[in-house]
């Protein structure tokens, strides 16, 4: 999903799960930020795959958050963090600021343990890989996010996770949530 914002050209994405040499990212994209399952077999060598060739896309920043079949960064941390090249920003539970555009994660874990960090209130980009509840969910997003954005009010939510609401966006409170979601788009690529 294409969003221009403050003068920045940005890529969203997500759930390519494997098929990521198939995206057709903007060439004019200047921030790139994937929201998780660059993967879909949870293995090491796959995930090293998707990490160089994110790498390898042009782009002045690339942020990238583990989703679902990522669990190599909740079961091997360290591990994980190794593969991620220094050119991609790794964001878990924590923000990064760029050009006065401040992006934030919430991972996972976080939401599935419910020890959630609390959002920043001038945040612009809120990434999860889950969707809040009752927004582009198909009745599987998360009620402790849908209640962390209501408060924060970030500028943008974006996730996937939802591949059938790929693409889809919605406004409500001030923010606008996009699911990023690429999967059924790829899928049927020939």
């Amino acid at each position: 999903m294409y969003i221009n914002y403050k003068g920045h050209r940005i890529f969203a994405f997500s759930d390519t799960h494997g098929m990521h040499r198939r995206m057709s990212i903007p060439a004019d994209a200047d921030i790139l930020v994937c929201a998780g399952d660059g993967t879909s077999d949870f293995s090491k060598d796959n995930m090293a795959d998707f990490l160089e060739w994110y790498s390898s896309v042009p782009a002045r920043l690339r942020i990238f958050i583990a989703g679902n079949h990522e669990i190599i960064f909740n079961f091997y941390p360290q591990a994980a963090r190794a593969l991620v090249p220094g050119n991609i920003v790794y964001l878990e539970d924590g923000g990064c600021l760029y050009q006065d555009i401040s992006f934030y994660s919430v991972s996972m874990k976080a939401l599935q343990t419910g020890n959630v960090p609390r959002i920043p209130g001038d945040t612009d980009f809120l990434i999860t890989h889950f969707p809040p509840e009752g927004i582009l969910d198909d009745g599987r997003g998360s009620g402790l996010l849908k209640e962390m954005v209501a408060e924060r009010r970030p500028r943008y939510h974006l996730f996937g996770h939802v591949h059938t609401q790929g693409g889809m966006q919605t406004e409500s409170g001030g923010t606008t949530f996009c699911n990023v979601s690429y999967f059924m788009e790829l899928k049927n690529m020939r």
